[in-house]
């Protein structure tokens, strides 16, 4: 039986996490549990098919990362980058950012195809997550695309605004 522990200090993400995974139909038991500084939700399958398994967690971690990560990444790059730009330009390039995003994946990079690698890849070979660390350490690609995806918006603006 194939289970995977998913550790974080976020209660949105937690009630997110454990929501989703009740209104699936697959068969998986689900606990929360705090051991020492996090809370973990457990999830344990219940069918024994472990490449559906796999599958299933790597799309609803996908999902909160989109949902609880992405806009704040693209943010802390757009302050560090381009610093430049007023707070009004910023929030500017961020609708754009997530314009761009919301693109089919062939056109930005396969964004999708590259997390969901990223997450079925670390948890077909860990039993445990740490949301934050996976995204601080084991990301950088997904992350140097949303920045390739910051450049491009940013460029776009100073063309729009160049007229």
């Amino acid at each position: 039986m194939k289970s995977i522990c998913i550790k974080t200090n976020n209660q949105e993400i937690i009630a997110y996490l454990i929501s989703t995974f009740e209104k699936l139909p697959v068969n998986v038991c689900i606990s929360n549990y705090r051991f020492k500084k996090y809370d973990n939700v457990i999830i344990h399958d219940m069918e024994k098919n472990e490449e559906e398994f796999c599958e299933i967690v790597t799309i609803v971690l996908k999902s909160a990362i989109e949902k609880f990560y992405e806009k704040n990444l693209i943010k802390k790059c757009i302050k560090q980058n381009y610093f430049y730009l007023n707070e009004e330009e910023q929030e500017y390039v961020l609708k754009i950012s997530h314009q761009i995003m919301s693109l089919p994946d062939h056109k930005i990079g396969y964004k999708n195809k590259l997390l969901k690698q990223l997450i079925k890849q670390y948890i077909q070979e860990n039993k445990t997550m740490i949301l934050d660390g996976f995204m601080n350490f084991r990301a950088k690609e997904y992350k140097d695309l949303l920045d390739n995806i910051v450049e491009v918006s940013v460029v776009s603006f100073l063309e729009l605004t160049s007229f």
